[in-house]
């Protein structure tokens, strides 16, 4: 009789009562969501961080090749306003260029706008801009700020 009740008292203390497992559980529940919503973040962030630096680059882009051409092509006029497409990373990009006059002779400011496109598709010409590239376009929604140089 005594070996049996000593059996039971040493069973007892082997499990986790069912309270500890549903305060276990209730922990936890409340501790994924938390976390899953700062990973989410922290990949949102990360992508826009790209798309940004993307957009930099084209702008960079276009105001190297501005620079070059008036360097090495005497003849070559800075126009008023330039447009154009590019693709950079997989995404196709389009940026907007603008020349403003300064007080100082021979001297301007020139701003590029950079707005997404979206991802390229093998399949088209390229030429017609995606969805995201139409609402950024008529929101006037830059990628990247104004990147303005002095020439």
């Amino acid at each position: 009789m005594k070996t049996q009740r000593h059996q039971r008292t040493r069973d007892k203390g082997r499990g986790f009562t069912l309270i500890e497992v549903m305060v276990a559980l209730a922990v936890v529940a409340m501790a994924l969501p938390a976390l899953l919503t700062l990973v989410m973040t922290q990949l949102d962030g990360t992508v826009a961080i790209r798309e940004k630096t993307q957009a930099f680059w084209v702008a960079e882009n276009e105001l190297t090749r501005i620079r070059m051409q008036q360097r090495y092509i005497d003849s070559m006029k800075l126009p008023e306003t330039d447009k154009g497409t590019v693709v950079v990373g997989g995404m196709q990009w389009y940026w907007e260029m603008t020349r403003e006059e300064t007080s100082m002779e021979n001297f301007y400011r020139i701003d590029v706008l950079v707005y997404a496109g979206g991802p390229v598709n093998p399949g088209s010409s390229g030429s017609s801009p995606s969805s995201t590239a139409r609402r950024n376009l008529a929101n006037k929604e830059p990628m990247a700020p104004s990147v303005r140089v002095s020439q």
